[in-house]
């Protein structure tokens, strides 16, 4: 159907060990994404890459010449999620914060191409005025279709179960692009801790 969406997801995460110094520590949102994806039929292609630093960041996405751009399986991906810890406006990697400028450089004209969304899966990234102002800056910059995110400090399996349902029902949607603030008005109805940790959905 022409209102459905690529079933490819791209997710780019800090390596949470590192933030303890805990090198054995493994926790990754991978596993989740991997279980979503075997939901669907034909499954949904995740593809996972941890990040550090803005230049990492920017080698993946920098419009035309990133890996994201240049891989031609990776382009039409309606989903980038973004798993870091945040604070408003801002990212947060084991080695680096990543702020409203360098976020909005590094997603510059990404919705010129195609429609696809940025999932900020992420502590406070849209807490207050700053949160709200870097949402509205991000969209302008971008021009993607949408950004969500939490207003608040997360639980982090809480967070993930939000996810999950957000994304399982985006996917499965035959027009998620028309439907995206009733599939996130309904993850917010169905899912008490969503409402809790401010879920929030911009476009």
């Amino acid at each position: 159907m022409a209102g459905k969406v690529s079933r490819k997801l791209v997710c780019l995460e800090t390596y949470w060990g590192d933030h303890r110094q805990r090198v054995f520590q493994r926790l990754s949102v991978q596993p989740f994404l991997e279980g979503l994806a075997a939901q669907f039929d034909p499954p949904l292609r995740v593809a996972h890459r941890f990040v550090e630093s803005p230049q990492q960041l920017l080698a993946y996405t920098r419009r035309s010449d990133g890996i994201f751009w240049r891989d031609a399986e990776s382009f039409d991906a309606p989903v980038y999620y973004l798993s870091f810890h945040g604070s408003p406006g801002t990212v947060h990697t084991a080695l680096a914060r990543l702020g409203p400028e360098a976020l909005c450089d590094a997603f510059s004209g990404w919705g010129e191409s195609y429609r696809n969304l940025v999932y900020f899966g992420a502590c406070n990234v849209f807490q207050g005025r700053d949160g709200r102002r870097f949402a509205k800056r991000f969209l302008e910059r971008s021009g993607c279709r949408a950004v969500l995110g939490y207003r608040t400090a997360i639980d982090w399996m809480d967070s993930m179960l939000t996810d999950l349902l957000f994304l399982r029902r985006f996917y499965a949607d035959p027009q998620p692009w028309r439907n995206l603030a009733r599939i996130h008005a309904a993850v917010r109805a169905d899912f008490a801790p969503a409402r809790r940790l401010g879920f929030a959905l911009y476009t």
